[in-house]
């Protein structure tokens, strides 16, 4: 263990025990050995080995402590930090990153609501409950909502797009490779979920395991992590998304298309199916426990059907019902791009868009859409010319005149800001003159929601 691990651990153990109302002293003294370990020049862990050497030599480690750091060095945790976590949820510990909250107002919250995760706060906050306890009011609410959001971002979330266009671009280059013929990626990516943590990448073809050395020559990677037999890992792009790429043989290409891309729940689920047949699954196949017969894996429909289910979509897998809609014949059809009928929310050159309201329409009707509205900014937002309401009237009768010539329905709208007394930015005799109007906020975004 590094001294930056001891101290984290030594940092947490304090937090716990403030939490849980302990001895200032004691508190105090876990902290101090934190700063000290980690500011240390040697190695904590080599003296903690070393029988020649005592780690009490280090200023700010007493005898108690030094108990601690032996218990940190054989199983990374202490007997105290174990109690705590045993009488309070390990997201304690993420309670203490989001500001606006200290040990006193967490052990309020989890002894009031027994709150265990950071979904059940932000859920707490939008249902207006922490402002019920003492010392705790709406504002926080906000302040706790906005902090969640943000160390969301902190923690190692990617949003779908961006995990998306890192994606496309390492399949294109590694499409290059002689004897690949399939990337496809994995895991939540392919599940479609908003936020992705990593991205996993699987190549199968003739000769799949030149994509490893590939990818780890890529010009965008920032750190390798490691290479295996069968997967290289390293870290890509700006923000360092973990990327694994596995290289596979053909005949396990499905089987681990579905183990690397359902959910762990659903994945749980699938197995526990399989193991009631007499069958067991893996990333490798679908094997008869009698014989060790591989029964499917070359395709992921063909591990389904032998599991007696059909193909489950990827966004479905999630072990929310859909193993039980599968076997009822009922899964629900997914949406569609060709199933897009119109888009509500469209700008011109009117204010900050780059065509003209002719042009957005013919773009549309190209798309096979039966309607389309035309929601410019209102003058609020001046830097985007916004209209007034002159030009939001004048605008609204253009559009009508000329709407049924172009091939499509084209309403009239506009996207009108409200503003920091909640009123909106263009008079009601204007907007009702339109179609559709879409409220929107630029700025202000720190008021309390009334």
């Amino acid at each position: 263990m590094e001294n930056k691990e001891i101290a984290r651990l030594l940092w947490e153990t304090a937090d716990l025990m403030e939490i849980a109302g302990d001895d200032g002293f004691r508190i105090r003294s876990y902290r101090n050995g934190a700063t000290a370990v980690e500011g240390y020049p040697e190695r904590v862990a080599d003296i903690l080995r070393d029988p020649s050497r005592k780690v009490t030599d280090i200023p700010g480690i007493g005898k108690g402590l030094a108990v601690v750091l032996a218990q940190m060095l054989e199983r990374q945790s202490c007997d105290r930090r174990d109690e705590l976590l045993q009488k309070f949820p390990a997201a304690c510990l993420e309670f203490l990153k989001i500001q606006g909250l200290g040990p006193k107002s967490i052990a309020l919250i989890f002894e009031h609501y027994r709150c265990e995760t950071i979904d059940q706060l932000e859920q707490l906050c939008k249902e207006e409950k922490l402002r019920e306890l003492p010392r705790m009011g709406a504002k926080l609410e906000e302040k706790v909502l906005r902090s969640i959001a943000q160390y969301r971002q902190r923690t190692g979330r990617y949003l779908l797009s961006y995990a998306e266009s890192v994606a496309e671009e390492l399949i294109a280059d590694l499409r290059q490779v002689p004897g690949v013929e399939a990337i496809t990626p994995a895991g939540s990516l392919r599940r479609g979920k908003e936020t992705v943590g990593d991205l996993d990448l699987l190549v199968t073809g003739p000769a799949p395991l030149g994509a490893l050395d590939r990818f780890l020559a890529f010009p965008r990677t920032q750190e390798v992590l490691a290479r295996g037999e069968n997967k290289a890992s390293a870290r890509v792009g700006m923000e360092g998304i973990q990327v694994d790429v596995r290289a596979l043989q053909p005949e396990t290409f499905g089987s681990a298309m579905q183990y690397f891309t359902g959910s762990k729940d659903h994945n749980v689920a699938i197995r526990l199916r399989a193991v009631k047949m007499g069958l067991k699954l893996s990333e490798y196949g679908l094997f008869r426990v009698e014989d060790d017969k591989r029964v499917a894996g070359e395709t992921e429909a063909g591990v389904y059907e032998a599991l007696g289910l059909p193909w489950i979509p990827p966004e479905l897998r999630e072990n929310t019902g859909e193993i039980e809609a599968a076997l009822e014949g009922k899964l629900p059809e997914l949406v569609e791009l060709g199933d897009i009928k119109g888009d509500l929310h469209m700008h011109t050159v009117e204010t900050d868009g780059r065509a003209t309201l002719e042009e957005m329409a013919a773009a549309a009707r190209e798309r096979g859409y039966q309607y389309i509205a035309i929601t410019d900014h209102s003058k609020a937002l001046a830097m985007a010319n916004g209209l007034d309401e002159a030009r939001t009237v004048a605008f609204a009768k253009h559009v009508r005149k000329i709407g049924d010539k172009l091939g499509i329905h084209v309403f009239s709208g506009i996207e009108c800001d409200i503003l920091r007394d909640g009123s909106l930015d263009l008079a009601d005799d204007a907007l009702a003159e339109l179609d559709l109007v879409i409220g929107s906020v630029h700025s202000n975004m720190n008021l309390e929601a009334a």
